[in-house]
């Protein structure tokens, strides 16, 4: 998976100088089904490749997740990696842009120090639908509801329980995301 991102992160550097895009920041908002909810931070970076359609790459963290495994809190965090595509309904610049995509999301999971259990990144899938609000000549703010399916594992033997725990975990929920970027 580390190869597939490299690959694309240097096919972004070929075609970045070519074409359009967008880059942002945002606050999200995550609420997972299982592991409850958190605040996070995030980037987004986007290229236009056909008059409406856009490849995005995002990214947000979030540091304070929370679930229940055997009776215990178990905490983590995540970074969640993202790479689709997005169709623009109007795309001129100077008007609302409503938008639908989708595409992969890679999860970067981490077991945080005081928790006794471990976890491995996991793969999942993303739909999005936003608004892109344009404020000044290159600035946009943006809004998005997203939803995300992935799952996963915590593994340990030394959570106080026997047989070895190994859990699934349901990460599947709402994301919503308010951003501001700047499009060239």
């Amino acid at each position: 998976m580390k190869r597939a991102f490299i690959a694309l992160g240097l096919l972004v550097a070929l075609v970045a100088p070519a074409s359009a895009g967008t880059i942002g920041v945002h606050g999200g908002w995550v609420d997972a089904d299982e592991a409850g909810d958190d605040f996070g931070f995030g980037l987004l970076l986007n290229f236009m490749v056909g008059r409406s359609v856009d490849i995005e790459f995002r990214g947000t963290d979030f540091r304070e997740m929370t679930t229940q495994v055997a009776g215990s809190d178990f905490n983590f965090q995540m970074t969640i990696l993202d790479f689709g595509f997005t169709y623009n309904f109007i795309k001129d610049g100077r008007k609302l842009t409503p938008y639908v995509g989708g595409g992969g999301s890679y999860f970067l999971l981490d077991s945080t120090p005081d928790s006794k259990g471990r976890v491995e990144d996991e793969y999942g899938w993303y739909g999005v639908a936003g608004l892109d609000i344009p404020i000044a000549k290159r600035w946009i703010i943006y809004v998005e509801g997203m939803w995300r399916d992935a799952k996963m594992t915590v593994k340990g033997n030394d959570l106080g329980f026997s047989p070895t725990v190994d859990q699934g975990i349901n990460l599947n929920g709402p994301q919503v995301n308010l951003g501001i970027g700047f499009h060239w």
